[in-house]
């Protein structure tokens, strides 16, 4: 039979009695030299004097001869002063042996396994400060150990070393804190109530010390940070909450088609319709038809006196020819042929692409999300995305699902992501300070066609897209299966938190963690002996259970060019901003509260 016995196995695990023999022996040796030094105290103590150690000590104190062993000396007081060296003695050892079961890690131990990393203190903090101080201008001349962890970059989580705390089937001690750049992409994969917005979303959004957009499907991530945003950089909050998710009044609106002058800007505007179809058949038989419809509503509807009201009037009414007009005189002759083309076509081809378009537009139905991207009746100031991605604001997104605001929500993002790009080419070609793009639920409320792509070019511009998934699978459903891989290829730094419960990307993820070597230990019986081996064996670092078995509040850091690490995640509640955090959460609540109290409906009749 054989048993791992893990990467350092003990002495003790040889089942040789010799080892037993020679300790005994060695105990026996420890508790005489304890007795005579417990009589040397006594004797000092009181005036007396005892016999040199050895074996005519231990031979006079075994047969009762006493004053011979330490004349002149009390034997009560010998006594006293044995109790209370062993008393020490004993102490001595419980405190030893726990500090090294403490520090002694356990067989094929992960955390042990992947502290050994010397390439990780490149994320540390002195070595990303510097990063930062060379990335960013306004840092320049700063001493990288005392720059504010702020300026530096989003803080990952801490390095897990093996230690005395436990959390499942992994123990541990925090190490130092891991950075990502101001250079970075992120994807977070994080199964619900694993923390990614107390530990993810919540602190990046805290600590950027530049211009935020966040979306979100509830109102916790707005809760906890609006107010603390506002007072801790100056800038101004943008809430877009359509559907009235926090009950805040509308304070802004948004022009969706101003500065739309491109047909390939009208289609990255439509794309973000499109991609909210639910029907994967009728998305793929219809989709890019109907993108080229919308693409062309909208271009027609940025001609003056027009907004996206007729662009839900068009959709209605497949022959009318008012938008084909428009488009002719505004000089996109080719996009009113085909137009005219999708509408002098076979009955049930135009019918399944304008059906189509409208499934994806229908949110322009609704006159509570439309008064957020239409001219308000009233005095609202208009949101201006280049002003942002120059700015310290914070601009919060959100809905509740993907069949409402959700298209209006990566048509913002995207928009605000360009004019950062165009903002940075302004700057020399990086942002300072950095944009930080926190999609939490991005496959849901935020479906960016190609976000992979714009992934592999976004933090070379100082823009950080922190992309959370609930599942590689989820992303499969928007970008398919090469998108999905190109968004995670591209990703410079990945989170893999608890609740993977993919078994094709645990294994995957196993693979990429990597092997090391157990030793085994193997035991034979034959002839009435036992003789034993020690052998090594090649085991995964991390198994596909494992994986899937990560406590929350810990996760798996795979880093460009560095080998995995264990990390522990921080969650605002336990970080130092926790008090003021939590009244700023409990503030916003009440407004929600009050708010909801006053809008609350009320039945025809009652008193």
């Amino acid at each position: 039979m054989s048993r791992a016995l893990g990467p350092r196995p003990s002495i003790t695990a040889s089942s040789s009695a010799g080892w037993a023999v020679l300790l005994g022996c060695w105990s026996l040796l420890a508790v005489a030299a304890l007795g005579w030094v417990a009589a040397r105290i006594a004797a000092t103590l009181t005036g007396g004097t005892t016999e040199p150690f050895g074996i005519t000590f231990i031979t006079d104190v075994l047969h009762g001869n006493t004053p011979a062993a330490w004349p002149h000396t009390p034997t009560a007081a010998v006594t006293a002063a044995l109790l209370i060296v062993l008393a020490v003695a004993t102490a001595l050892a419980a405190t030893a042996g726990w500090l090294i079961t403490r520090h002694r890690h356990t067989p094929g131990d992960p955390v042990a396994a992947l502290a050994r990393n010397p390439a990780i203190t490149a994320l540390t903090k002195v070595p990303v400060a510097q990063r930062a101080i060379r990335l960013r201008p306004s840092l320049s001349g700063e001493n990288p150990r005392a720059t504010d962890p702020a300026h530096i970059g989003l803080a990952l989580g801490e390095l897990l070393r093996p230690g005395h705390r436990k959390d499942a089937d992994i123990r541990y001690t925090p190490g130092p804190a891991l950075y990502a750049t101001w250079e970075d992409t992120i994807v977070a994969l994080m199964a619900a109530r694993s923390g990614k917005t107390t530990s993810v979303a919540i602190p990046f959004t805290l600590s950027a010390p530049g211009a935020v957009i966040a979306t979100s499907n509830k109102s916790d991530l707005w809760a906890a940070t609006a107010e603390l945003r506002a007072a801790g950089t100056g800038g101004q909050i943008w809430l877009f909450d359509p559907q009235g998710i926090t009950y805040q009044p509308q304070t802004w609106w948004c022009d969706l088609l101003r500065g739309l002058n491109t047909v390939e800007e009208a289609h990255r505007l439509a794309g973000h319709f499109v991609l909210t179809v639910a029907d994967d058949r009728s998305r793929d038989l219809w989709g890019p038809a109907a993108q080229d419809l919308l693409a062309a509503l909208f271009l027609a509807a940025t001609t003056p006196g027009h907004s996206l009201h007729d662009v839900a009037l068009w959709l209605n009414e497949p022959a009318v020819p008012t938008p084909i007009e428009l488009l002719h005189a505004a000089g996109f002759a080719a996009m009113g042929t085909s137009l005219r083309g999708a509408q002098n076509g076979a009955v049930e081809t135009r019918d399944g692409i304008y059906q189509t378009a409208r499934t994806a537009a229908k949110c322009m139905t609704d006159p509570q999300i439309m008064a957020w991207v239409t001219p308000p009746d009233t005095n609202l100031p208009v949101f201006d995305p280049s002003a942002f991605a120059a700015s310290q604001d914070t601009l919060y997104l959100l809905s509740k699902s993907r069949s409402a605001a959700a298209p209006l929500i990566a048509a913002l993002t995207d928009t605000v992501m360009r004019a950062a790009e165009r903002r940075a080419e302004q700057m020399g070609g990086r942002l300072d300070p950095p944009l930080v793009v926190i999609l939490d639920e991005a496959a849901n409320i935020c479906r960016i066609a190609d976000l992979p792509d714009l992934y592999s070019h976004l933090g070379s511009r100082g823009i950080i897209p922190v992309a959370i998934l609930q599942s590689y699978e989820q992303g499969i459903t928007v970008w398919g299966e090469h998108g999905t891989a190109a968004l995670w290829g591209a990703a410079t730094k990945k989170l893999i938190g608890a609740g993977v419960d993919s078994p094709r990307l645990a294994r995957d993820i196993a693979t990429l963690v990597g092997q090391h070597d157990v030793p085994v230990r193997s035991v034979s019986y034959g002839e009435g002996r036992a003789s034993e081996s020690i052998s090594l064996r090649r085991q995964d670092i991390l198994e596909p259970a494992a994986i899937r078995a990560l406590p929350p509040g810990t996760a798996l850091l795979l880093a460009t060019g560095i080998k995995p690490a264990l990390v522990k995640l921080t969650p605002w509640y336990a970080g130092p901003r926790a008090a003021e955090i939590a009244a700023c959460q409990h503030t916003a609540q009440e407004k929600i509260r009050d708010q909801a109290i006053q809008n609350r409906p009320t039945r025809t009749g009652a008193p």
